[in-house]
């Protein structure tokens, strides 16, 4: 009987392990293929507020050349399986410029880019998506103890690569997505009014791309405001 509750019991951990792992967004990344002759910086990114219940999301891509150079003209797509037809093309406003686009929501899961220009390309470059996240506390229009330590909580629909929380007296601060973050008493003064903006992100290094290519994905969004007192 020992020997099958301690089994059982093994296969739950390992279970709950691998559930972990999948729900990490870094294990979805993928760091795709390439001529090697492209430089590729990918960004895609939304910002919530209160009054905003269905964010735009802006995709941004620079494609220069081995000397640095501007490369107009290229193939940029992002797909994913959440936007209309699956794929988001960008385009260069003038030539010179960042190829961009949007959509008007926040897209769910992977992130996969695509750049071709003639015989040059970085294809397959995947991110992990991190999902929109919560703050649950504090809470809108709340009130807190000014001088005391804050805690911060916010959902995790898929763990982040890392989480930045920043107020108007607390500096952008850098932190593992638990869903949980601590402001030191120091850092809580009396605030009539208090914000807190929490931003999650993934990021991919492009392996078919010059050195410095690359995806990356966030999603910001704030309580504002709050009273500390």
């Amino acid at each position: 009987m020992k020997r099958i509750l301690t089994l059982a019991a093994a296969a739950a951990a390992l279970a709950c392990g691998s559930n972990n792992t999948s729900n990490a967004a870094v294990s979805h990344n993928n760091p795709g293929t390439g001529t090697n002759t492209l430089k590729v910086v990918g960004s895609v990114g939304a910002i919530s507020t209160p009054t905003t219940t269905t964010p735009s999301t802006t995709f941004s891509v620079i494609v220069t050349d081995g000397a640095g150079a501007t490369v107009n003209g290229a193939t940029v797509t992002v797909l994913n399986s959440s936007v209309p037809d699956g794929v988001v093309n960008l385009t260069q406003a003038t030539g010179g410029s960042t190829y961009t686009g949007t959509v008007a929501s926040y897209p769910s899961g992977d992130f996969r880019l695509n750049v071709v220009k003639g015989t040059d390309n970085v294809q397959g470059v995947v991110v992990g998506g991190v999902g929109m996240h919560t703050i649950n506390a504090p809470a809108l229009n709340g009130t807190v103890t000014a001088g005391q330590p804050l805690d911060v909580t916010w959902t995790t629909p898929a763990v982040a690569k890392q989480v930045s929380i920043q107020t108007r007296d607390l500096p952008t601060t850098l932190a593992p997505d638990t869903g949980d973050f601590t402001i030191s008493g120091a850092q809580n003064p009396a605030r009539i009014s208090q914000r807190v903006i929490i931003t999650r992100n993934n990021e991919v290094e492009a392996a078919g791309g010059l050195l410095g290519s690359g995806l990356s994905v966030s999603y910001a969004n704030r309580i504002d405001p709050y009273t500390v007192q």
